[in-house]
């Protein structure tokens, strides 16, 4: 017994006429024959009295038919349940990332996929590679421009980055007298530019604070507390910070992998999105 069986059974017992039936289900008049047929010898039983007005239900089709109408009932339900679910666009990425990009692509996105669940995970990068790698996310959005080996790239686009100092820091020759203020996760990127740049201009290692926040990054300096490196963008509005834009630690980007046997519009939509606001941050 199959469900277009009985909805065919169903449809018939409604209209009382085979070739009604046929019409307004798009078959033809024999194929709905055949098909009560074949619910009959599977019930062994007689379903339907012919007549020439058409059809009748028998006392085993009419018990048929209250069974037909909850289980067509069931099979809608369940059909409209995984219909209406949602489906969910599992992100990637890094706490700064998510912080100073991601939040207006996330309103750009929902404007085009209403019915796209966004979820995003902030982790380090070498562990956004591993969750992409195993299927945990869908995408990744990553400073990290290293190949990833179970990952396409579909996105790579410079980002701007300012060294930022205390307010009392007027020129760049007063930058060597703080401390730096680093991520505490050493494949940080702007770690790794922020602490080779040092190097490469200062003989003595940098006294540093490593701080695991953005936003407790940006308070230690305004208070005075040290120097960093931080996308530009992320200084909107900052009081009692100022930025320097050195074009020797102009070196990170904007990564956008996606497992290698997933690109559907979802992620080329999202992909222009952070590609456009990018443009917009960088001018």
């Amino acid at each position: 017994m199959e469900s277009l069986e009985l909805r065919i059974f169903r449809e018939v017992a409604r209209t009382k006429s085979i070739s009604k039936s046929a019409e307004n289900m798009g078959y033809v008049q024999s194929n709905i024959t055949a098909h009560i047929k074949k619910l009959e010898r599977e019930l062994n039983t007689t379903l339907f009295i012919r007549h020439s007005k058409g059809v009748t239900l028998t006392k085993d089709g009419e018990k048929l038919l209250y069974q037909a109408e909850k289980i067509i009932s069931l099979l809608d339900k369940t059909l409209k349940s995984f219909q209406n679910h949602p489906k969910t666009l599992k992100i990637g990425t890094t706490q700064t990332i998510a912080g100073y990009l991601l939040p207006q692509c996330i309103i750009e996105y929902q404007k085009q996929f209403p019915n796209v669940l966004l979820s995003v995970s902030t982790l380090n990068q070498d562990d956004l590679e591993q969750k992409l790698s195993n299927g945990q996310l869908d995408c990744i959005i990553t400073n990290n421009s290293h190949n990833i080996c179970h990952g396409k790239q579909i996105l790579n686009s410079p980002e701007n980055l300012v060294l930022i100092t205390p307010s009392s820091c007027h020129s760049q020759k007063d930058i060597w007298k703080y401390p730096v203020i680093i991520n505490s996760i050493e494949s940080c990127p702007y770690r790794k530019v922020l602490l080779g740049w040092w190097n490469l201009h200062q003989s003595e290692l940098p006294k540093m604070i490593e701080l695991d926040t953005v936003e407790a990054i940006l308070n230690t300096v305004a208070m005075g507390g040290g120097i960093s490196l931080l996308p530009q963008v992320v200084l909107l509005d900052k009081q009692n910070i100022n930025s320097f834009y050195i074009e020797s630690l102009q070196s990170t980007s904007i990564h956008m992998w996606v497992a290698t046997d997933k690109l559907p519009s979802e992620y080329i939509a999202l992909k222009d999105i952070i590609q456009k606001q990018l443009k917009i941050d960088n001018n």
